[in-house]
């Protein structure tokens, strides 16, 4: 007997193995290649054994129609009046440095520097918001933002000061991301007494950091003064060093392996590590890759992959890809491992929930979904310190999949997907071409992902520990 409806699956298979997804109930199925080739040739013959059991387990059904909403959508405001998880406040647009990459450097559509500053009556109404909208937050964290925020080195002390006294009884986190020039003793002094996390901006050695990282004057790069204020932090309070992080920007024009070894010496060899790439959301010009660079980022993940099969010494791993595990377990393990069926309401995965995951408020006071949207277009404005946040503006940007309902109903990838809302504003509002051009780089991200996962899985990494 040949099944009536073509199930709703995707086949996709590694080195060694086949398997599909099967889109219904979001799992991962390995198959035999007889099994494979049969489904790839839409033959659907239930005399076959294995298929057959499959089918009466509920996989390879057909595929069931749906209504295309967020989730979190019925319960929106109880969210956002109680449930608020960071409040991240633009300090100050200005900047001692003219980063060639930075989304404020001028080559990107979304911002620029500015001498706007945040006032600490309107940093004293964000977080009076937030701590009305985080009662059942157990812990509470704020973030410190720029441009530089060690520019306004007064405001984050009475910030501090403020924090501490409202936020007496529960665990405070204060975070701040820094290009670390203009740290001093007296700074660091006070960042260690009240606990900061610290994130400082190091791309990597002297070669790669003064290419992208340059002083407002253009006049020289910043490698060596940012390589002797940590070294003042470790002379100092060799302690604190715990509570300090780098984040690099890898420039895909850059050699990545040359990036990827700095992160090996001295001090910065038992730092914790991420890296973002240079962004291409609103940028001016496309943002290229070089060869080299694909090669060695791609070669890298390589060994990280034999590492985690224990064919390799785990202190080869790049820190600059250890992340990349921590993506498959939330794209993919932590998906597929749940119990899940689609049917009734469903939505692609990409989009937040505005304000509730983080709230970022400019220097005017106005609220945005993160620090990564465009302040330029209204679409992500979603409130101010004076009105609070608006239930409509977050609901719109959380449902962007009825932009696209159809395409999203029929996409294999939807329980998935990862494109978020900030990838396609245009013209003061969210654009549907923008957001289609997104889906096949995002379908097949999450192939990548898929054979990733299932590769390491068959080489007996246990995504479990």
């Amino acid at each position: 007997m040949e099944l009536s409806n073509k199930p709703f699956i995707h086949l996709f298979r590694t080195r060694n193995q086949y398997y599909f997804y099967d889109v219904n109930t979001c799992s991962i199925i390995r198959i035999n290649e007889t099994m494979y080739d049969i489904l790839k040739n839409n033959e659907y013959f239930l005399e076959l054994e294995q298929l057959k059991k499959l089918y009466e387990n509920g996989f390879l059904q057909a595929k069931e129609d749906i209504i295309i909403e967020h989730p979190a959508s019925s319960g929106i405001e109880s969210y956002l009046d109680e449930g608020m998880q960071q409040l991240i406040l633009q300090l100050t647009q200005n900047c001692n440095l003219r980063c060639k990459y930075c989304v404020y450097s001028g080559s990107y559509k979304n911002r620029v520097h500015t001498n706007k500053r945040m006032t600490f009556e309107i940093a004293k109404e964000a977080i009076d918001y937030y701590y009305l909208h985080s009662r059942s937050a157990d812990v509470v964290r704020i973030g410190l933002y720029g441009g530089e925020p060690l520019l306004e080195f007064d405001l984050i002390k009475k910030i501090t000061e403020y924090c501490e006294k409202i936020f007496a009884g529960k665990e405070l986190r204060i975070n701040m991301t820094t290009n670390a020039t203009l740290l001093n003793e007296k700074i660091v002094d006070f960042l260690q007494k009240h606990n900061f996390d610290l994130m400082v901006s190091l791309d990597g050695p002297e070669s790669v950091q003064n290419k992208g990282r340059v002083f407002a004057d253009n006049s020289h790069g910043t490698f060596d003064v940012i390589i002797q204020k940590i070294e003042m932090i470790q002379k100092l309070y060799p302690q604190y060093l715990d509570k300090v992080s780098f984040n690099a920007v890898i420039d895909e024009q850059n050699d990545f392996a040359c990036s990827s070894n700095f992160f090996t010496y001295d001090f910065l060899k038992d730092a914790v590590v991420t890296a973002t790439g240079v962004s291409d959301r609103d940028s001016v010009q496309e943002v290229s890759l070089r060869e080299t660079f694909y090669i060695n980022y791609n070669y890298e993940l390589f060994k990280s992959f034999i590492a985690y099969a224990g064919e390799l010494d785990k202190k080869y791993i790049s820190k600059l890809i250890v992340s990349h595990k921590g993506l498959l377990i939330s794209s993919i393990h932590d998906r597929v491992t749940k119990p899940y069926r689609r049917k009734g309401i469903c939505h692609p995965n990409g989009p937040c929930i505005a304000g509730y995951n983080r709230l970022f408020v400019t220097v005017e006071g106005k609220f945005y979904p993160c620090e990564r949207v465009s302040e330029t277009n209204e679409v992500y404005c979603i409130g101010d310190v004076k009105s609070g946040i608006e239930t409509e503006k977050v609901l719109r940007l959380l449902n962007t999949g009825k932009l696209t309902e159809t395409e999203c109903k029929n996409c294999w990838a939807l329980n998935l997907c990862s494109i978020c809302a900030a990838d396609f504003g245009e013209n003061n509002d969210l654009s549907v071409s923008k957001k289609l051009q997104k889906c096949s780089n995002a379908k097949r991200e999450v192939e990548e992902h898929l054979v990733e996962y299932c590769t390491l899985r068959e080489y007996g990494f246990n995504f479990e520990n």
